[in-house]
């Protein structure tokens, strides 16, 4: 099979296009580069999360354990209890768009 030519592309874009272009790549973890030819492609997938945001879902998920082992304790109250755990998911979907995560949710989704 014959090797492709990669062809250089030369484009001006306003200082603002360039922001832009460089916060929506970042969130993918891409170069500009790669996220042009990912928006040429026209795919529609998700992509795996780049390992900025494993940190961050790894960090945020030793909060909530902290926070739940936090919410057991005998002196917290229920209505305590459970402002804590509605402030979690909260502070999750703003941050993620996700339900849920942790080591409870990660046991169910392999059950799924």
């Amino acid at each position: 099979m014959a090797q492709e030519k990669n062809n250089r592309l030369f484009l001006s874009v306003s200082d603002a296009d360039l922001s832009r272009l460089d916060v929506l790549r970042e969130e993918l973890g891409m170069n500009r580069s790669q996220y042009i030819r990912y928006l040429i492609s026209g795919q529609k997938r998700l992509l795996i999360p780049s390992v900025k945001y494993k940190e961050l879902i790894s960090k945020i998920s030793q909060i909530d354990l902290s926070l739940r082992v936090i919410a057991l304790k005998e002196e917290m109250t229920s209505e305590d209890k459970l402002l804590v755990y509605s402030k979690l998911d909260e502070v999750k979907r703003i941050l993620t768009g996700m339900d849920t995560f942790g080591h409870d949710d990660q046991k169910s989704e392999e059950e799924d």
